[in-house]
């Protein structure tokens, strides 16, 4: 009996494998929302960068954007992959 209390004291509240599936379920979902965010924000700034800049600009304007979101990306990975 003994026993049994102190595996029932050991297991803390966080390692209830229903409740690990559904916070891992919950993060991949608000990771798609992202994602899906983050690709609408990037053609709808190319749009705008074609509607506020001159025509002949326009191409250098969104070479730069788009380098400038692949530069904050490699950045964000680069931080999360050293931890």
């Amino acid at each position: 009996m003994e026993d049994e209390q102190k595996t029932d004291e050991q297991k803390s509240p966080g390692s209830d494998p229903f409740k690990k599936l559904i916070k891992v379920l919950v993060v991949i979902m608000l990771v798609g929302l992202i994602f899906f965010a983050l690709f609408t924000f990037f053609f709808n700034m190319q749009d705008a960068i074609s509607a506020l800049f001159d025509p002949q600009y326009v191409p250098l304007i969104k070479a730069i954007f788009s380098l400038v979101v692949i530069g904050v990306g490699v950045y964000l990975v680069k931080m999360f992959l050293n931890k």
